[in-house]
């Protein structure tokens, strides 16, 4: 099991915990209580005002796939060869950018001081 926190560089705190399965391929995502919908992202907030706070497997990787390429980008073949992947996998892609992106400051880091839970 992978564990991360999922901070907001603009909230300057963190606000979830995300989780990646190795075994099963499965995602889910916690949004920490005491942080209010209206606070969070819209990525995030959509989830929180109708009060889902624990994200399954499907959430997360609607959540995901908006933040990382697609797999049918034209381009593909060249950006799994730049990231030295053999195919496409959404973990692996969301590890070369720890699940930032333009839409807002969420990203991904080591939930615990010395690394990811392994």
């Amino acid at each position: 099991m992978k564990v991360f926190a999922l901070n907001d560089d603009a909230l300057q705190k963190q606000v979830g915990v995300f989780r990646y399965d190795i075994d099963k391929k499965q995602f889910s995502m916690s949004i920490l209580p005491d942080i209010p919908a209206a606070d969070l992202p819209l990525s995030l907030e959509i989830f929180a005002a109708n009060g889902k706070r624990e994200l399954g497997n499907e959430d997360v990787l609607t959540w995901l796939r908006g933040r990382i390429c697609p797999p049918g980008r034209q381009n593909i073949n060249s950006i799994l060869k730049e990231h030295q992947l053999p195919e496409y996998d959404e973990f692996s892609m969301l590890m070369h950018t720890m699940a930032r992106c333009d839409k807002d400051e969420l990203y991904l880091a080591a939930s615990m001081p010395g690394g990811i839970l392994d």
